[in-house]
């Protein structure tokens, strides 16, 4: 049997060069969605592990990574279009979102804006849910990181600091089966967001990972693609 491989290409997005993983020929396609001063480097060993079955892609979503920078005000909005545009872009219909923190806020976005083609959702600690956990210097140095990495505008910080977007009901539109992977000790957005999430989404299940922080897919990659697989394969 072939080993994995991970193919980088560079696609046309709203008229710029963005950088995409791929990897996998078969199965569902899914796509990966890193957070705030992430990459699709974090996704390396998830991606190898779900290309065994599905087709796979992983953008360095715009503002962040390798892929352009402008001097636009980011919201969530715009993220949702651009991930909609990679779509085009791809000649993808339908797929599979996984999102981390950031990356799962947009993929909540996009499930909203297209209920037909994004079939489940995987959402690793998402945004939305509350605001950063209120311990001064963690909100300090973590939304100052994101800011200097991506080169946000001052809309960013706000964003992450907002009390979530759970109390519009947007969310309870969402009808896409959603799983909600969380750490117990997520210093960024707290397990009680998670229980929060569960409430909110109309078809969701939870799984905590005991002892885990944030970074999910970064700190516990074997465990979080061996969920992902047996979420998505249960259909």
């Amino acid at each position: 049997m072939t080993s994995p491989v991970i193919q980088e290409t560079q696609v046309m997005v709203q008229g710029l060069e963005i950088p995409v993983w791929q990897a996998g020929n078969q199965g569902e396609t899914v796509i990966l969605l890193h957070g705030a001063g992430g990459s699709r480097r974090d996704w390396a060993v998830v991606m190898l592990m779900l290309s065994q079955r599905f087709r796979v892609y992983a953008p360095d979503v715009i503002g962040f990574g390798q892929s352009p920078r402008s001097d636009v005000t980011y919201t969530v909005d715009i993220f949702r279009d651009f991930v909609i545009d990679l779509m085009a872009a791809l000649g993808i219909h339908e797929t599979a979102l996984i999102g981390h923190s950031l990356g799962g806020r947009i993929s909540l976005a996009v499930a909203a804006a297209l209920p037909d083609r994004v079939t489940r959702l995987v959402l690793a600690a998402p945004m939305g849910f509350g605001p950063v956990a209120p311990v001064g210097h963690i909100i300090a140095t973590t939304v100052w990181a994101f800011y200097k990495a991506a080169r946000l505008t001052p809309r960013y910080p706000k964003m992450a600091l907002d009390p979530g977007d759970y109390e519009s009901g947007t969310f309870e539109k969402i009808r896409q089966p959603t799983l909600l992977l969380w750490g117990s000790r997520d210093l960024y957005f707290p397990k009680s967001h998670g229980w929060r999430a569960l409430a909110t989404l109309p078809d969701a299940q939870l799984k905590i990972y005991n002892g885990a922080g944030h970074s999910l897919p970064i700190a516990y990659p074997v465990h979080f693609a061996s969920d992902i697989h047996a979420f998505l394969a249960d259909r």
